[in-house]
């Protein structure tokens, strides 16, 4: 396995896998201008078992909500494209259905399908009369709190190859960081902390399978000991529907031992709800019910904002492109919710500039149409 990460071949297609929708970069350019001898040399220090990790541009986001996100190198990213192409295959047939994070295939609409056709089964099941629950559950500071000693050892079960474990554990366990002027810096205790061997960084390709991978030992437990039949996952948000309030009481008290005893994980106090279906559950950016599904508050909030600001943005500069990648960016979230009339709405008195066009148009061929029924009137009469 560790020959073909390194092979020339699997490397050049890492490259291109990384540089995908943003090959315009200058980091990016910089080192595809010397392509082929960064490639050679990435592969030396493979070979020699020499690699280690570049120090990390960290930098926070503000939306959806605020994070620190430590972004790896360009060379790291080739590398962690080469190294998850080889062991992702192997963990992908490890993991449960219904976890649809990061995954090919998956994805919040199938979540979002999957939970509705979970609506109807239990309704189908336990008959329309009889209330059913949902319990949400999420995990407090979930990359921050995932813990290095525990994810080699499920990972090492699974991967046989010692060179390879051992690029993974470099890939885990060793971080540095810079700030916006290259500069040493601390690393943020929120994003990583070294005392206690705990913290993958969001920015890293390896961090969404490594997430995976350490949750799937809860989706098992889950499946197999407790037997949950509508257990679903997206990342660190799962739930569980059942008819029966008090069992979902004892089904928290279950996964949360096991979270606190075998992965050192915490569920977040506020976000632990056991909820009656009928009002819907909100999973994925939709609010799921059994028969329609409708986009939730928050996400309606988001979209509109950000709408807002791209508009202004992008008609100052005159890209009606970049404006309508935007549109159709929103119409595809929208339409697999019922939202008809929201689309109506939010679109009543802001049309994309291919909208306009054609409605311009279509204005045209009307009163060319109009015209020559008037000629012809005037004509015959």
């Amino acid at each position: 396995m560790y020959e073909e990460i390194y092979d020339f071949k699997n490397l050049l297609s890492a490259y291109q896998a990384a540089r995908k929708c943003k090959r315009y970069k200058r980091n990016i350019v910089g080192y595809g201008f010397f392509l082929e001898s960064n490639l050679f040399k990435l592969q030396r220090e493979l070979v020699s078992e020499s690699y280690t990790p570049s120090p990390y541009a960290c930098f926070t986001v503000y939306d959806p909500k605020t994070r620190k996100v430590a972004a790896p190198a360009f060379r790291d990213r080739v590398l962690q494209h080469s190294l998850v192409s080889q062991i992702e295959p192997l963990f992908e047939r490890t993991f449960i259905y219904d976890s649809y994070a990061c995954r090919k295939n998956k994805g919040t609409h199938l979540g979002l399908k999957r939970i509705k056709k979970f609506l109807q089964a239990v309704r189908s099941k336990y008959g329309k009369n009889k209330p059913f629950y949902c319990l949400r559950m999420d995990i407090e500071k979930y990359f921050a709190s995932i813990s290095w000693d525990v994810l080699l050892s499920i990972t090492s079960k699974i991967i046989t190859c010692p060179k390879t474990n051992t690029l993974i554990q470099k890939l885990v366990t060793t971080h540095k960081c810079l700030d916006t002027y290259n500069r040493i810096i601390p690393l943020p205790q929120d994003v990583i902390k070294q005392e206690t061997r705990q913290g993958v960084p969001i920015g890293n390709l390896t961090s969404q399978l490594f997430a995976n991978i350490y949750l799937n030992e809860l989706d098992h437990f889950a499946k197999e000991k407790l037997r949950l039949k509508w257990y679903a996952r997206y990342m660190d948000d799962f739930l569980v529907i059942h008819p029966d309030k008090t069992y979902l009481k004892q089904v928290r008290k279950d996964l949360e031992i096991f979270l606190d005893d075998k992965l050192h994980l915490h569920l977040h106090p506020k976000k632990v709800i056991i909820q009656n279906v009928k009002s819907g559950i909100p999973f994925v950016g939709y609010l799921i019910f059994y028969d329609h599904v409708l986009i939730r508050g928050k996400t309606l909030l988001r979209t509109r904002r950000q709408l807002k600001a791209k508009k202004a943005i992008y008609t100052k500069r005159g890209e009606d492109r970049k404006l309508l990648a935007i549109y159709s960016s929103i119409r595809g979230h929208l339409k697999h919710a019922n939202t008809y009339n929201l689309e109506k709405n939010l679109f009543k008195n802001d049309q994309p500039p291919e909208s306009r066009k054609k409605s311009v148009y279509g204005q045209l061929k009307l009163f060319t149409f109009m015209a020559v029924i008037l000629m012809i009137t005037c004509i015959s009469w």
